[in-house]
C-alpha cells in the first residue's frame, strides 16, 4: 500500500473494519513508514481524547439536513441515513469527511492551544520509544551530539550532558511537532526517559515555565531567547522540575 492508501484506510484499520487481508498489509506498511505510524499515533491520540470528552447526540435538525442533502446528491425522494449509503455514492467519503469534522467543531468543547501542544508532545514522545527510535545519534558526549544537527534545523541547539546530577545524555534525533522539524534531546533518570524538545518559539507558547499533567506523563515548558523548549516524561513533577531547572541555569 502507498502512504495516500494507508491514510484513506486508518480509521477503518483504528476501528478494525478491514479485511484481515488489508489489515496486514497495513501494518506491513506501518512497519517500515515512520511518517503513516506517526500519523496513526496521532489519530490514536485524538480518539482517545474524543472518548473521554463523552457523547452528545447531535440534534434532530442535523440529521434532517444530512437526509436532505443526500436527497440532492442522490436523485432519491427517500434518501436512507446510514453510513454505508453515505459511502456508497460518487463524493460520499468526502461528506463523510465534512460531516466528521463538523460534528467535532460542532459538539465537542474547543481544546486549547496548550492542551493540543500537550497531546502532540506526549505522542511524539511515545512514538519515538514504540518504533525503537529514540535517538538518530545515541552518545553522551554533548560535542558528538550537537555538531549532529547541523544542517537539519533552522537553528543550533545547546546540549548539556548532566551526568554528574543524575541526567545523563543519552542522544538526540530529529522529530516533528505542527509539522515542523525540532530537536528532540534524550535523557535518563533511573529507568526514566526523557525527552527534550527544542523549535522556534511561538508568542502563543509560555515563556514562564509551565507544567501540565495529561495521560500519566509530566510536562514543563518555556521558552527564552527565540526558542521554546519542552520537557516530557513519566518521570515525578519534583525530579523534572529539577531537570528543568538544571537546563535553565546552564543556558545562562
Amino acid at each position: 500500500m502507498s502512504c495516500k492508501e494507508i491514510l484513506d484506510n486508518i480509521e477503518a484499520y483504528l476501528d478494525g473494519e478491514l479485511t484481515l487481508s488489508d489489515r496486514r498489509d497495513v501494518e506491513d506498511h506501518l512497519a517500515d513508514c515512520a511518517d503513516c505510524q506517526a500519523e496513526l499515533e496521532r489519530r490514536r491520540a485524538l480518539g482517545q481524547v474524543v472518548r473521554k470528552t463523552g457523547y452528545t447526540p447531535a440534534p434532530a435538525a442535523l440529521k434532517r439536513n444530512i437526509k436532505a442533502g443526500l436527497k440532492d446528491l442522490t436523485g432519491e425522494a427517500e434518501a436512507r441515513f446510514g453510513w454505508s449509503q453515505l459511502i456508497g455514492f460518487s463524493g460520499g467519503s468526502a461528506l463523510v469527511a465534512s460531516i466528521s469534522v463538523w460534528a467535532v467543531m460542532s459538539f465537542l468543547p474547543a481544546l486549547s492551544l496548550q492542551t493540543r501542544l500537550h497531546d502532540d508532545l506526549i505522542t511524539a514522545h511515545v512514538h519515538s520509544m514504540l518504533v525503537d527510535h529514540v535517538t538518530d545519534v545515541a552518545s553522551s558526549d554533548r560535542h558528538t551530539v550537537k555538531p549532529w544537527f547541523n544542517g537539519k534545523l533552522d537553528f543550533s541547539p545547546q546540549v548539556h550532558d548532566f551526568s554528574q546530577a543524575g541526567f545523563p545524555l543519552k542522544g538526540g534525533r530529529l522529530d516533528y511537532l505542527r509539522q515542523r522539524p525540532v530537536a528532540a534531546l534524550v535523557y535518563q533518570r533511573r529507568a526514566h526517559l526523557i525527552n527534550l524538545f527544542i523549535s522556534r518559539a511561538d508568542d502563543r507558547q509560555p515563556r514562564a515555565l509551565h507544567s501540565g499533567s495529561q495521560q500519566g506523563f509530566n510536562l514543563l515548558s518555556w521558552h527564552k531567547q527565540g526558542l521554546a523548549y519542552h520537557l516530557v516524561s513519566d518521570l515525578n513533577k519534583k525530579e523534572l522540575a529539577e531537570f528543568a531547572q538544571l537546563l535553565i541555569q546552564a543556558d545562562h
